[in-house]
């Protein structure tokens, strides 16, 4: 489980502070796909950011497996998988060398890193692609890759940072398919960052929105489409995201 509670991240002088992440709260449960949407500059990576130990919260606490991103980063690190709009793939490198010295960063035996490369590259179908070069693959596969990379330790917790938003329709489809497959989930806490309302009605089981920094909307699809008069749950996320940004506006 993913548990943030009273989440404050604040950038810039003091003069010239802002909070990027204003008192945000929220869980994501174990064994689900939790959608953390929101418009672009809402604080969706900088949460992620946070999660994943890579920034430190000015206020607040975030558990994540249990351990504090804080007090027991290590232990946070070990627990995750990371997958960021940008697969950050070393091009010199084939899939098969750069996920197997993946696999040895995280301590994982030379036969058990091989066990899990051929499991997670059939089932993500990336087999015909393991000796080519990283920087001849297409987005989609190098989204692959990075998706396998996350999971070769097998770890409790998934981030996906806006994991297709450098992918076409065709290759967003394939990764969409690969998230919903119970095999490559199952049991694991997925949190999922987007701004495509689309995506995250698709992946989601429960959905976490966030505006100018705080949460705006918590549930599930079904709880949140309730709230629009003819249960559109497209229109519900709009008008209530729409009147959080509002809200935090200065007036003029």
């Amino acid at each position: 489980m993913i548990e943030v509670a009273g989440l404050v991240r604040v950038l810039g002088k003091k003069k010239e502070q802002k909070r990027v992440i204003d008192d945000l709260s929220f869980t994501a449960p174990a064994d689900a796909i939790t959608g953390l949407l929101g418009p672009n500059g809402a604080g969706k990576t900088t949460t992620m950011r946070i999660l994943a130990t890579l920034l430190r919260p000015s206020e607040g606490t975030a558990r994540v497996g249990g351990y504090s991103v804080v007090d027991e980063p290590l232990a946070v690190r070990r627990c995750i998988g990371l997958v960021t709009e940008e697969p950050g793939l070393h091009d010199r490198l084939t899939p098969r060398e750069l996920l197997l010295f993946a696999a040895s960063a995280c301590g994982l035996s030379s036969d058990k890193a091989e066990e899990r490369l051929r499991h997670l590259s059939a089932l993500v179908g990336l087999d015909a692609h393991l000796d080519t070069r990283c920087g001849r693959l297409s987005k989609g596969n190098r989204q692959k890759v990075s998706l396998v990379r996350a999971l070769i330790h097998d770890p409790p917790v998934l981030l996906l940072d806006e994991p297709t938003a450098n992918m076409d329709v065709l290759a967003t489809d394939a990764f969409h398919e690969l998230l919903l497959d119970p095999e490559l989930r199952a049991g694991k806490t997925v949190l999922l960052s987007s701004h495509s309302i689309d995506e995250v009605d698709r992946l989601a089981d429960r959905v976490v929105g966030i505006a100018a920094g705080r949460l705006a909307l918590e549930g599930t699809r079904a709880e949140i489409a309730a709230r629009d008069d003819a249960g559109d749950f497209r229109r519900a996320v709009v008008t209530i995201l729409g009147q959080t940004v509002l809200a935090r506006e200065p007036v003029l």
